[in-house]
């Protein structure tokens, strides 16, 4: 804006409009600076995070490695000889070696810490490590026998003793259960045996019955024949009678028709000055005499008329259904003299 239309005042503001500021450029410039400086920072500490846990995680590897080589060095204790027995279910060496053991603790011997079901291997003791049942009542027994030798529930892990009293239970119980199996086994059998026989008997029975029909058959041959001959001859009758019957309806089919339609226009006639004696009574219906009559002789000169063609029409289906009719007998004597000759 200039203040006054002077000539010096125009040459200012061309000056000033011609002259070229720098002080937007400078704050832009500014900024990039801080925001190139802001992400060197933060790039520095990213990096010295990376670094801290790139360091951490080989320290720990290292640690673990060092863990591993250790314990490869520490040589693995060999099993003992209890384990083993339990192991492979070899009860007679297991309850010689668990009767020594406790026979060492009550006399006093030193051998006894060399067979101890207490100690652990590999972090089960021999009880745990058994096969099957039969090692374990092996340890059962011996808890019975020599209850104060271990701590046989808390330390050897063996849940409770077995008396003779409960293995005599057992065995009842298992002869029980295989007494009854055997009941079981005989009675499915005796199932079976019996649907055989009965199959058997059934099957038995057809035969007779077949081989009896097989004789009737040959004895009563004659009588079959003749029978057969009876059959024939009264299909025959049958067909021919059925070849009538349809030459009939179809020569009558014509006429029964007509018949229909002349009842029907009969009927219509009775009922037709009912219906006009209707429509006279009806309001608005304030025709005169003349066009009534008009209309009445006109409808029967139609209803004569439709009559009339209709009789033609019947008489010339009766025509063409007769003359189909002989036609068809014709060719049927023609066929069977040509079989003959």
């Amino acid at each position: 804006m200039t203040a006054r239309p002077t000539l010096n005042e125009t040459k200012r503001t061309i000056a000033k409009l011609l002259s070229v500021t720098t002080t937007g450029i400078e704050i832009v410039e500014k900024k990039k600076k801080e925001v190139k400086k802001a992400t060197t920072t933060m790039t520095t500490t990213e990096s010295k995070i990376k670094a801290k846990v790139d360091a951490e995680m080989r320290n720990q590897l290292e640690q673990q490695q060092k863990q591993v080589a250790e314990a490869k060095k520490i040589v693995e204790a060999p099993e003992p000889e209890l384990h083993k027995a339990s192991r492979t279910g070899d009860v007679e060496a297991l309850t010689e070696m668990l009767e020594s053991a406790c026979l060492n603790l009550q006399t006093g011997d030193g051998d006894a810490t060399s067979v101890d079901p207490s100690v652990p291997w590999r972090g089960k003791t021999a009880y745990l490590v058994a096969k099957d049942g039969e090692t374990r009542d092996a340890f059962r027994r011996a808890y019975f026998k020599y209850p104060d030798a271990f701590d046989w529930e808390s330390r050897c892990d063996v849940p409770s003793m077995l008396t003779p009293e409960m293995e005599l239970k057992r065995e009842e119980k298992e002869k029980e259960f295989e007494e009854k199996k055997k009941k079981k086994e005989a009675e499915r059998k005796k199932a079976l045996k019996a649907k055989k026989k009965a199959s058997a008997s059934a099957l038995l029975a057809a035969e007779e019955e077949n081989m009896k029909s097989a004789a009737s058959g040959k004895k009563s041959s004659s009588s079959i024949a003749t029978s057969a001959k009876d059959l024939l001859a009264s299909e025959k009758n049958a067909a021919d009678e059925r070849r009538r019957t349809m030459v009939r309806r179809l020569f009558l089919s014509p006429i029964t028709l007509a018949q229909t339609f002349l009842s029907y226009r009969l009927r219509r006639r009775r009922d037709a000055p009912q219906q006009q004696r209707q429509r006279r009574r009806q309001p608005g219906n304030s025709s005169s005499r003349h066009q009534r009559r008009e209309s009445s002789k006109a409808t029967i000169a139609q209803r004569s008329e439709e009559e009339s063609a209709f009789k033609e029409f019947a008489f010339k289906l009766g025509f063409a259904a007769f003359a189909l009719v002989a036609l068809s007998k014709s060719v049927q004597e023609g066929n069977a003299k040509k079989k003959r000759e």
